[in-house]
């Protein structure tokens, strides 16, 4: 299929049904206030260690093949985020701004956007990659923001050391040894475990919008437009660029590149917030990014399937 008559199918097709149910979450918020802290309690502690659990232990990918995603994962935001780190430091800008200006461009939404995202547009195949991309995106956030924010106030190794034991990290290791043993758990477990993984993408994209609801605003595009260039255009390329190094194409390279392609990630602003950094960017960041996406997204994955970027034996690869 040529590749303008793609872009119409994959955004109605993709990336619409996922901006519908963030549109509902955006909905309820304005009507009825939810609780923030309950729904990402949730996602973190209870969906995303299920989903965690159920893509990666059926995954088809080889060990070799998840070691390379977490790598290309690595490198993609090194190099992107460490050469805007060192150019804003030497502009002197305030290390809260600085922090987030690197985290809202090189860290990408592998959860609330990401997984849906992943799911819709390639199926389990494609969730079985975002799943491992969403380990590396949460300890890119949380690591570097920490390290970038946290260190000047002590107590950094008593939160990472929390942050460690959180169960996103136990259900990988419970994930790799069921992978490792061709192991299966037991039938109503199993059942359970499916149950709340499919769960995880109407959650994720409610609390999307309800968060994007309490941030409207008009931002201040000096700071936010290179943002939104970097995250939206700049990180798709360097990722596109790793993958290519590192023979990864079309698959999981393709996934990988559609996946750079989503927007900030809301942990951008919680961590902003947590660390009393500049939360107001964070905010304008996420917002707009995330809205912008909806094209910007469609037109990664347009350039990714016409060149070939599909799962193996799937119909188109």
């Amino acid at each position: 299929m040529p590749f303008l008559s793609q872009f119409p199918f994959l955004f109605w097709d993709v990336v619409l049904p996922i901006l519908l149910i963030a549109a509902c979450g955006f909905a309820l918020e304005r009507k009825r206030p939810l609780a923030m802290s309950t729904l990402t309690a949730l996602q973190v502690n209870v969906f995303m260690p299920a989903f965690m659990v159920a893509r990666v232990a059926k995954s088809d990918l080889t060990w070799g093949q998840m070691g390379w995603v977490i790598g290309a994962m690595v490198c993609g935001t090194l190099l992107l985020g460490a050469p805007v780190w060192i150019y804003l430091r030497r502009r002197r800008v305030a290390l809260g701004s600085a922090a987030v200006l690197v985290l809202a461009s090189a860290v990408f939404n592998s959860g609330n956007f990401g997984i849906p995202l992943a799911e819709r547009a390639y199926g389990p195949a494609g969730g079985a990659v975002q799943a491992l991309v969403l380990l590396v995106s949460n300890i890119s956030m949380w690591l570097g923001g920490y390290l970038l924010l946290a260190s000047a106030n002590g107590g950094i190794r008593q939160a990472l050391a929390e942050y460690v034991r959180t169960p996103l990290f136990a259900s990988l290791g419970l994930a790799l040894a069921l992978k490792a043993g061709d192991w299966h758990l037991p039938g109503p477990v199993q059942y359970s475990l499916d149950s709340i993984a499919g769960g995880l993408v109407p959650v994720a994209l409610m609390t999307l919008g309800a968060q994007l609801a309490t941030r409207v605003r008009w931002p201040d595009w000096r700071r936010v437009g290179p943002v939104l260039a970097l995250k939206l255009l700049g990180m798709p390329l360097a990722m596109g660029a790793v993958v290519w190094a590192l023979g990864l194409w079309p698959w999981p390279g393709a996934m990988l590149v559609v996946a750079s392609a989503a927007p900030s990630a809301v942990n951008t602003f919680i961590l902003a917030l947590e660390l009393d950094a500049d939360s107001e960017l964070a905010a304008e960041c996420v917002f707009w990014t995330t809205i912008l996406s909806a094209i910007t997204v469609t037109l990664v994955l347009a350039v990714a399937q016409s060149l070939g970027g599909h799962p193996p034996g799937s119909p188109a690869g």
